[in-house]
């Protein structure tokens, strides 16, 4: 996927709208910078944006703020409640909007977190999290316009580095929450619909070698693109990992929860641990 910039504007609903105008108004008030991630950003990039089905609705919205202590962080959530009218929950990382559906997770990352990438929430001790490629996702974000009047531009993932933020949160959090699983396979199999992916793959043949199989084609295109994007640690921590899974064969919990969805992605099981070789031979290349 080439392009830096979307617009969705006339795609996204009012009080989704609010939302993001107040998360954007609360980070500023300390200068922070942030993103949306998780679902919701695979839906303003899928859907809204490339017109794909969404396989699930999400009633959260998941964004990461790059804060430089607990201190900033708080004082951002402080003014969402104070001056924008959210509510807090019993989750200091949790907030809602009264009369609505609708609910915001914060993900805090930057200096609180220790040289392996974690912390421990203050109200949560035992609780650990890990912000492994919070940071690359913001050096490498997308633009994504959701307001015209007035203009507000938000950041979004590049879907690359989406499906690397949903591999590593299904490792952090597979005891609790095991969506991310369908949600990789969901995002690498449409991966070469975006944004004129699919000409990229008739561009070059090597990518496809006689097996035109568009769905794992476009999972080696996204491995590719990732390793021009985030080249480094992160990248070969995802790397080991998923070539870990593959060498599982039936036994990788990750691929078994990839079939796990209700609504089945794909066919048959083979596709799905196709997707993953294509992948890592993507990143390989």
């Amino acid at each position: 996927m080439k392009s830096t910039s979307l617009s969705i504007a006339n795609k996204i609903d009012p009080a989704t709208r609010f939302i993001y105008s107040n998360i954007s108004a609360a980070a500023n008030t300390v200068g922070a910078d942030w993103l949306i991630v998780g679902a919701t950003a695979r839906d303003m990039v899928y859907h809204a944006a490339f017109g794909l089905p969404i396989k699930r609705a999400t009633v959260d919205i998941d964004f990461a703020i790059h804060v430089d202590s607990w201190d900033t962080f708080k004082i951002i959530t402080k003014s969402l409640v104070e001056d924008h009218g959210f509510s807090r929950t019993k989750s200091e990382h949790r907030l809602e909007l009264p009369d609505s559906r609708l609910w915001i997770d914060i993900i805090p990352f930057g200096e609180i977190a220790d040289k392996n990438g974690k912390y421990r929430w203050p109200d949560e001790p035992d609780k650990e999290l890990s912000i492994l490629g919070f940071q690359e996702a913001l050096d490498t974000a997308i633009a994504c316009q959701v307001s015209d009047d007035p203009v507000l531009i938000l950041k979004v993932p590049h879907p690359a580095v989406l499906i690397m933020l949903k591999i590593i949160s299904w490792r952090d959090r597979k005891h609790y929450k095991r969506t991310d699983a369908p949600d990789t396979a969901y995002a690498m199999h449409h991966y070469v619909d975006l944004d004129g992916n699919n000409i990229r793959v008739y561009d070059d043949p090597n990518l496809y070698e006689g097996n035109l199989d568009m769905g794992t084609i476009g999972a080696r295109l996204a491995g590719r693109d990732l390793t021009s994007l985030v080249p480094g640690a992160t990248l070969d921590n995802v790397q080991k990992f998923i070539q870990e899974e593959i060498d599982r064969g039936d036994e990788s919990e990750f691929l078994a929860d990839m079939m796990r969805d209700s609504s089945r992605l794909l066919a048959d099981d083979a596709q799905y641990a196709d997707l993953l070789v294509n992948f890592v031979t993507g990143i390989n290349e």
